[in-house]
């Protein structure tokens, strides 16, 4: 059976969210947050792995499902959420279409696809770098790769 968590956090969240937002962008937002989250967990059913609990914080939405019991699954799973996104965006853009919610999916998908602890990017990497032989090498080049992330993200607030 599903269980889902919802923390203090999230309630918190949300207040914020409907204090500082008009309900058009709030819609739009967890519109494209409700996808994501159906984009991976249909790869965890498909996979067979499933979906065991959903915990909602005011960091965003844990979902944890069974293992998988191939490495590529277990990829297949945490890309799914991003790829929804980005294919939404896509189909969009080539329909003519414009918006919040084009480019909320398209912000969405390539958040979560950055390398950091927390988002889809970063699990994936830990993923992969996890048990092999370069191990420490791997996590060294993924800490410089964030490093590099961090500071172009940065550069980025800072000069638009």
């Amino acid at each position: 059976m599903l269980k889902v968590h919802i923390k203090f956090s999230f309630l918190l969240f949300n207040a914020l969210l409907f204090l500082m937002c008009d309900i058009r962008h709030i819609t739009v937002f967890y519109t494209v947050c409700t996808l994501h989250e159906l984009g991976h967990a249909a790869a965890a059913v498909l996979t067979g792995a499933g979906v065991r609990r959903i915990i909602l914080s005011g960091c965003g939405v844990i979902m944890e499902t069974g293992t998988c019991i191939r490495m590529c699954d277990g990829a297949a799973v945490l890309v799914s959420g991003p790829a929804v996104n980005i294919l939404l965006w896509l189909l969009l853009t080539v329909a003519g279409c414009s918006g919040p919610l084009r480019d909320m999916d398209l912000a969405a998908g390539l958040f979560n696809l950055l390398p950091f602890p927390g988002l889809d990017g970063g699990s994936l990497a830990e993923l992969f770098i996890s048990g092999r032989v370069c191990e420490p090498f791997l996590r060294r080049l993924l800490l410089i790769l964030q490093i590099l992330t961090g500071a172009g993200l940065a550069a980025a607030l800072l000069f638009c």
